[in-house]
């Protein structure tokens, strides 16, 4: 599946973009907006020791990507709602929120429930983070609160997270972003 990030560019409203392997925030400038090369040579090289490239014709295994996020929106002219509406935890691992003096603030998505049969979208948190040593670090102190805390959801961990340590945005259908 990869490590998919979303990436939300402050312009009139907020255009939203998919990076599929992840993107370097710090690579995000005025002169590679789109984050510069990707970072993805593994990926092909496993793509090929997995599958006879004689046999791919075209498609993303066999497509070199110029940038590590897709230049072309997903949507254009977004909300922040709107945006985080359009986050799924199960797919996506990030979002940065780019500004337009090119500042990124990171955030790390969290699954907080599974969505229920009547169709409900599973919620989540954006936990906000500060380069990758500090995501690190969440995702473990999140796995450890749980298992030390014996807390079962990420609800129940985030309630113990530090305030001063990071932004916390809630995404859930009945109380909103």
């Amino acid at each position: 599946m990869g490590h998919r990030t979303l990436v939300a560019y402050d312009r009139d409203g907020y255009d939203l973009h998919e990076a599929h392997w992840g993107a370097d925030p710090e690579r995000i400038t005025p002169e590679t907006p789109f984050g510069g090369p990707p970072d993805d040579d593994w990926a092909q090289a496993a793509a090929t020791d997995l599958i006879d490239p004689g046999r791919i014709e075209g498609g993303e295994l066999t497509e070199r990507r110029r940038t590590a996020i897709d230049s072309d929106p997903i949507a254009t002219g977004l909300s922040f709602a709107n945006v985080c509406d359009r986050i799924d935890p199960v797919e996506h691992e990030a979002l940065y929120v780019v500004s337009s003096d090119f500042s990124v603030r990171t955030y790390l998505v969290f699954a907080l429930r599974r969505p229920d049969d009547e169709g409900c979208r599973t919620s989540a948190a954006l936990v906000g983070y500060d380069g990758e040593s500090d995501a690190t670090y969440l995702r473990g102190w999140l796995a450890g609160a749980r298992a030390l805390r014996d807390v079962d959801t990420v609800v129940g961990a985030l309630r113990w997270l530090d305030p001063e340590r990071g932004t916390v945005v809630y995404l859930d259908d009945e109380r909103g972003v």
